[in-house]
């Protein structure tokens, strides 16, 4: 009898070891993540396009905030029939990055007339307006410079050639003539803080183009524009 009770509790102490061995056993295991943010930079539409001084023509292809880029404006007659000081067409422009961006534009201008009194890409005023970056998500305090000269229209942008009488765009990158190829327009900081790309904000800008009536040589004009938003 003695002897049964001493076994069964030498037992019991080994089973009671053995539980608190198993219970202060551990194991562990590592996940290593990584990852990479890209520069990222983006030009859309800013929202409807303005047309004004013109007679005829009209905005074929409008502006639709935050879709592409791809207006399409006949700015009419350009002769001295029009009567208008200046026929204007202002596009705005939506630009998104992560990064410090650099705006430039490229710009053609083709007429059918085969003499120096056509319309040629310096008769075809241009420039960027006042910049804007409002918004939740956008960096306020980001600064921008506009190489451009302002809205071309200003009598600081142009005047009548004392010579030839020919009106002429003389400041600084003020007319087409100046982006025959790709030429900085804007550059600036970083745009968006890290927001979702859900998040619609950014950095807007109108771009302003400009012709003055005269006295032309007969026929028509096409003009295209390409804006690129880079991240150097």
């Amino acid at each position: 009898m003695f002897n049964t009770i001493k076994i069964a509790a030498k037992a019991a102490m080994f089973v009671g070891l053995l539980a608190v061995g198993v219970s202060s056993q551990t194991t562990s295991g590592t996940v290593n993540l990584s990852g990479a943010v890209s520069k990222f930079v983006e030009i859309n539409s800013g929202g409807a396009v303005t047309l004004s001084g013109n007679s005829g023509g009209g905005v074929t292809t409008d502006g639709t905030v935050n879709n592409p880029l791809a207006v399409v404006v006949d700015l009419g007659e350009l002769g001295p029939s029009n009567t208008s000081n200046f026929v204007t067409a202002t596009v705005p422009l939506k630009l998104r990055s992560n990064a410090a961006y650099v705006l430039s534009l490229t710009a053609s201008v083709s007429s059918t007339g085969s003499t120096a009194n056509r319309i040629t890409a310096a008769d075809v005023g241009f420039g960027l307006g006042t910049v804007s970056r409002s918004g939740t998500g956008v960096n306020t305090s980001g600064s921008d410079t506009n190489a451009t000269s302002g809205d071309p229209t200003l009598g600081a942008n142009g005047s009548v050639n004392g010579t030839s009488g020919r009106y002429e765009y003389t400041a600084a990158n003020s007319n087409l003539g100046s982006f025959s190829s790709a030429t900085t327009a804007l550059n600036g900081a970083f745009i968006l803080n890290a927001v979702p790309r859900s998040n619609n904000n950014g950095l807007t800008v109108p771009a302003m183009f400009a012709v003055k009536p005269q006295f032309y040589e007969v026929g028509s004009t096409t003009v295209t524009a390409t804006f690129t938003v880079t991240a150097p």
